[in-house]
């Protein structure tokens, strides 16, 4: 009869350290239109693409989801109501997905335009519109 011996990871054995500073909980939330608590950060967070990509590819799934819902409501022997009702669900769970998600990327697009900006003002800037002249 073999024995099932499952080892747990260290650090779950491990007690959590105790901070003597403001604790996560404790700390102060970020304003809205504020990144990490930096209203403006010194260097750009650029989105990277995958990102980007990782978002078309859920909506594309939330898609295929909707039309399959869609193919299921014209056979006869299945409740075109309910399903009707979780296809409403799938939409809206998909443009509260996208709303948030595009909330936080926007502000990180926001700040990146904002620090570019910075740097095209800048004097010595080599950029042909340094002084904001488009």
């Amino acid at each position: 009869m073999a024995v099932n011996k499952s080892k747990r990871s260290i650090h779950l054995t491990q007690p959590e350290p105790q901070h003597t500073k403001t604790s996560r909980a404790a700390r102060p939330k970020p304003e809205r239109g504020q990144l990490n608590g930096n209203p403006e950060p010194a260097e750009p967070m650029p989105v990277r693409a995958h990102v980007y990509r990782a978002i078309a590819d859920m909506n594309g799934g939330f898609e295929h989801v909707i039309e399959v819902l869609q193919t299921l409501q014209k056979i006869k022997h299945l409740p075109a109501d309910s399903i009707k009702g979780i296809e409403n669900q799938i939409a809206r769970i998909r443009a509260e997905a996208n709303r948030d998600l595009m909330a936080v990327l926007s502000e990180r697009e926001l700040a990146n335009a904002g620090h570019f900006q910075r740097l095209c003002m800048e004097p010595g800037s080599d950029t042909p519109h340094a002084a904001g002249k488009h």
